[in-house]
């Protein structure tokens, strides 16, 4: 992702707009190209060869010096290096550092040359051998060792994308508003959004679906994070057929200036379906349920749950006990605290609604969202404080609550 020197922009009139570059053009194409063919044959060479050939071929990239920076930094970005601490290195330096201490105190008279000549004998090395040696573990030493291909076409939109995402650090809030086309992709949008752990407010306004999230800008903790999950979330909407989406950007100081786009950027998506892959934390949670709650069984949320008015919500889990009946399971994180003040006042109204709530504990450090939670007679029955994960613990009095409730039954 570029970094905030590295973004092509221009505002005129409060509009943001990103210059993004032609993925068409040949004559950048054969600059990528150029650059894609120096990283895959540069493994197993230091960082700072690797660097002196990219300036070279940069070199080249008249009147698109910022293009060819960020396109160094989206490639830097797929490389390895060898960054491990290597504690015989570090031994060995120590060794060194303390021969030469010993040397210099001595009162003898040696010139530079002779210097360098007696340290590196007392290692069997030549002075240029121990030079290069010596500090082989920094930074611009570093050997690589992986590079993840890429097309020229391919790098091309990864950076017009990504000066989108930049921008997106730079969000007061953002709205993005997609036609109810009913079809997997939208659902694999959603997924995409919970996934990122980014909660947002779902309406739908005739038939159209209208998502507003909060930008990481209106948020009072965890801001970078947040960014970076909004950031990541961006190339998921370009799989959508149609969409249109808006965003306050306040990149510089004054008022914020707005970012619009459309299906019609021209901007293709990095990004592969989810298919069948199973985040890491619901595998572990799909393991702890099996054992403490065996009736229970945890799956990835599929489907919308209607609250009050037009408003819907898309969940993180849906929970199915062994008699058919579900229940979904909606999570707020330590930057929720927006979307859990709105998605309580709505359960007030939508009392019957198949949704329980896990709150973070870090949440309630804010004064006025503890008392909000407080005074919830909704999450009074139907929710639960976690740290890092839901636990069987946590959930287990609040299904049954949930069960007794709505079927009368535990």
């Amino acid at each position: 992702m570029l970094t905030k020197d590295l973004l092509n922009y221009r505002i005129y009139k409060n509009r943001i707009t990103s210059r993004f570059v032609d993925p068409r053009d040949v004559q950048l194409l054969d600059w990528a190209e150029r650059l894609l063919e120096l990283f895959a044959q540069n493994i197993g060479e230091t960082r700072e060869a690797l660097e002196s050939d990219m300036e070279m071929i940069a070199g080249e990239f008249r009147g698109h010096g910022m293009v060819a920076r960020g396109l160094q930094k989206l490639l830097m970005d797929r490389t390895e290096f060898e960054t491990g601490t290597n504690t015989e290195l570090l031994e060995w330096r120590k060794k060194v550092f303390s021969h030469t201490s010993q040397l210099l105190s001595r009162k003898d008279e040696f010139s530079l040359e002779e210097y360098q000549q007696q340290v590196a004998r007392a290692f069997d090395q030549t002075p240029e051998q121990l030079a290069e040696s010596l500090y082989q573990d920094l930074p611009p030493c570093q050997k690589m060792l992986e590079f993840k291909k890429i097309s020229p076409e391919g790098l091309l939109h990864r950076y017009n994308c990504a000066q989108v995402q930049g921008l997106l650090f730079y969000c007061d809030k953002l709205k993005l508003s997609l036609p109810d086309s009913g079809t997997a992709d939208m659902r694999q949008l959603f997924k995409y959004l919970r996934f990122h752990q980014l909660l947002a407010t779902i309406s739908r306004e005739e038939n159209t679906w209208v998502i507003e999230i909060d930008g990481p800008l209106s948020l009072f903790m965890q801001t970078q994070k947040y960014g970076q999950n909004l950031a990541w979330f961006f190339p998921a909407v370009l799989h959508q057929q149609a969409w249109s989406l808006s965003a306050e950007i306040s990149i510089k100081k004054g008022k914020p200036a707005q970012l619009t786009l459309d299906q019609n950027c021209g901007i293709k998506s990095h990004y592969h379906q989810f298919l069948s892959y199973v985040p890491e934390d619901i595998a572990l949670l799909e393991q702890t349920l099996e054992k403490s709650l065996p009736q229970w069984k945890i799956e990835p949320a599929v489907n919308f749950v209607p609250l009050s008015g037009s408003h819907y919500c898309f969940p993180d889990y849906t929970l199915t006990h062994s008699t058919k009946q579900q229940v979904a399971l909606e999570l707020f994180h330590a930057w929720h605290a927006s979307p859990l003040t709105q998605r309580l006042r709505q359960l007030e109204l939508s009392a019957s609604a198949p949704l329980i709530l896990g709150v973070a504990k870090k949440l309630l450090k804010e004064p006025a969202i503890a008392e909000i939670v407080e005074r919830s007679d909704y999450f009074k029955k139907y929710g639960f404080l976690f740290r890092e994960m839901p636990t069987p613990d946590k959930l287990r009095p609040v299904l049954e609550t949930w069960q007794s409730n709505v079927f009368g039954q535990k």
